[in-house]
């Protein structure tokens, strides 16, 4: 880790630095607001994928900030801003005119329960991020992330064909439903921010290799990349679960 840049005496690249975190959590906001466009366009697969990109942004700008050592209550606040909007009302929006104004008014109230939870999930977030941790609770957030929440909770817009939403509806209703109480939960999720790449030479290769075939398998099959992706997220959920428990009783 870099030591904290000094306040005074800095050169251009090291002021420009400071702000380069923000400027990457600006980029997520406007995929954000690129979203909530396509989505009133009826482009909802680019309004898809306008959201998968702002949720690798905001997994950059955070591990910027601390690399470089320039973490600041202003990057948090205007962090936990960029996310309401682009996790908490973007996918909303989607969702909401993908169903359609024939949905039912339960799925409507789902949607809004769900903005209402990821802003919950928001401000928790923003309350604790001062408290004394010990070393291994970092790997791990309480409830759900809300990048990771929005992801998820678009997966009917790509199983399920609009037309169908009507029959489908209860069922949509009670997977966004159970999305937002996992984001105001005390579960424990893996963070990743402790994550790094192996030290060793092979294994490096091996991480970069099977993040590079990834990559090319989003870009060739992204409805079943994105559903393998949430399936895998879930499936972590009991093992983050169990480890968090473990490790908390050692």
């Amino acid at each position: 880790m870099l030591a904290p840049l000094p306040d005074s005496g800095t050169t251009m690249p090291a002021r420009w630095l400071r702000w380069l975190p923000n400027v990457v959590t600006a980029a997520a906001l406007c995929f954000g607001l690129l979203s909530i466009r396509f989505s009133l366009e009826g482009a909802f697969v680019s309004a898809v994928i306008a959201i998968c990109i702002a949720a690798i942004l905001d997994g950059c700008d955070g591990r910027l900030a601390r690399r470089f050592g320039v973490a600041s209550r202003f990057g948090e606040e205007f962090d936990s801003l960029a996310d309401f909007l682009s996790f908490g009302v973007a996918p909303v929006a989607l969702i909401f005119v993908w169903a359609g104004e024939s949905a039912p008014h339960f799925l409507h109230l789902c949607l809004m329960t769900f903005a209402l939870a990821s802003a919950m999930r928001l401000a928790r977030f923003n309350t604790s991020a001062g408290e004394d941790k010990e070393a291994w609770q970092r790997n791990y957030f309480i409830g759900m992330p809300t990048p990771c929440a929005a992801i998820a909770v678009l997966a009917p817009t790509y199983l399920i064909d609009a037309q169908s939403t009507a029959d489908a509806s209860t069922l949509i209703a009670a997977y966004i439903g159970a999305i937002a109480l996992l984001m105001v939960s005390t579960v424990p999720t893996y963070s990743g921010k402790c994550w790094k790449l192996p030290a060793a030479r092979a294994q490096r290769r091996l991480v970069i290799a099977a993040m590079a075939g990834l990559i090319v398998f989003a870009a060739i099959a992204p409805r079943s990349a994105l559903l393998a992706a949430t399936l895998g997220y879930f499936a972590s959920i009991p093992v983050s679960w169990h480890s968090y428990r473990r490790s908390h009783g050692e």
